[in-house]
């Protein structure tokens, strides 16, 4: 995602980050505690699971901008695609599941297009989870220029022979003082249930972090008001996981859930 200085919000926006930056202090010194593991429902990969099935291998390509590179995480294997892989193998001991990082800074679904086919086709994955529409926000092409490049993005994605998730934006303080956040989150919604994908609803998750578990900013995002922390990270990859499983242990037949609103409290 855009480094933070680019952001051109104005003073109110400027000013709401800064408040918003500010809250909390005497909380941000407490560690926070992952709540919401269990908050979303399984993410239907048929296909993939039946390959887990077959051959006791998957290999899955995180696709995005910064929050999926890492910006903000205090090492590399502290990145929400490192955690993941984790995660996974502790959840289907014996198997190998292969997590690819392929954030790149500062970058959206166009230039996500641009480099699908040597990043994410080259590998062969059989699934690609997609986070997407925050860098959109940050450069106030907003959702109207998101739409098309989402569509074709799965549509080539598919045509790699892997099954989508889509991710949506993160919820802090420079995507929520944008007046279009909602509306992206809504598109990648409507988007994900017309294309039958499933999405896993990252802003709903991280704003019950918030609102319900009184998590603070400074303790769930890094300095700079945008990427995650060490906390996000893990308790994103987590949750991730914990619907990623439940989809791949699935019965075959159920369909792909592409929507379910914001997720429901634990």
């Amino acid at each position: 995602m855009t480094r933070l200085r680019s952001f051109p919000l104005g003073p109110v926006g400027a000013l709401a980050v800064s408040l918003v930056l500010l809250a909390s202090p005497a909380t941000a010194q407490t560690a926070p505690v992952c709540s919401t593991v269990t908050s979303q429902p399984a993410l239907r990969l048929p296909q993939a699971a039946a390959t887990l099935a077959k051959t006791g291998k998957l290999t899955i390509v995180a696709l995005g901008s910064s929050s999926t590179a890492g910006v903000g995480a205090s090492s590399p294997t502290k990145t929400y695609p490192a955690r993941l892989q984790q995660e996974l193998a502790a959840r289907f001991p014996g198997a190998t599941i292969t997590v690819v990082n392929r954030g790149g800074n500062g970058e959206d679904a166009p230039e996500n297009l641009r480099r699908m086919d040597a990043d994410v086709g080259a590998l062969q994955p059989d699934v690609v989870l997609w986070q997407v529409g925050t860098n959109a926000l940050l450069r106030q092409f907003g959702v109207s220029g998101s739409d098309v490049p989402m569509r074709n993005g799965i549509e080539k994605i598919r045509s790699y022979g892997a099954e989508v998730v889509l991710i949506d934006p993160q919820y802090a303080p420079w995507v929520i003082v944008d007046p279009d956040a909602k509306p992206m989150v809504q598109l990648i919604d409507t988007v994900g249930r017309e294309q039958n994908v499933p999405v896993f609803h990252r802003f709903a998750m991280m704003q019950l972090w918030h609102d319900r578990d009184k998590i603070s900013f400074p303790q769930m995002s890094f300095i700079d008001g945008l990427h995650g922390n060490d906390f996000a990270y893990d308790c994103l990859a987590r949750s991730l996981g914990y619907s990623l499983a439940a989809g791949l242990k699935a019965p075959a037949g159920q369909p792909a859930i592409a929507s379910s609103g914001a997720p429901p409290a634990r």
